[in-house]
């Protein structure tokens, strides 16, 4: 099996199997991302699907660029914690 580096070291283009490959996921699953409008814009080539390499790397550092922390200690210094809620009465039993 050939790597994705190979396939696409004469064209400009990625496939979506390519694109699948460097995201580590699957040809579907960038087929649905695009329907959703979640990956970069590509444009249809007979029945195949190609990506401009420089499409890629642009949607993926504007995806890096608006990447939030993850780290819940990170994430609670950028907000103020929730007020907690006051809990409901109990209901009288029926005895």
């Amino acid at each position: 099996m050939s790597s994705p580096q190979s396939e696409s070291a004469g064209s400009p283009h990625l496939t979506a199997k390519q694109l699948a490959a460097r995201w580590q996921t699957t040809p579907n699953a960038i087929y649905i991302a695009r329907h959703r409008g979640k990956a970069p814009q590509g444009f249809k080539r007979g029945t195949g699907l190609l990506f401009p390499i420089t499409a890629v790397e642009a949607f993926e550092a504007a995806q890096l660029s608006d990447d939030r922390p993850s780290n819940r200690r990170a994430a609670t210094q950028l907000r103020p914690p929730e007020p907690l809620s006051a809990r409901r009465p109990r209901r009288p039993s029926k005895v």
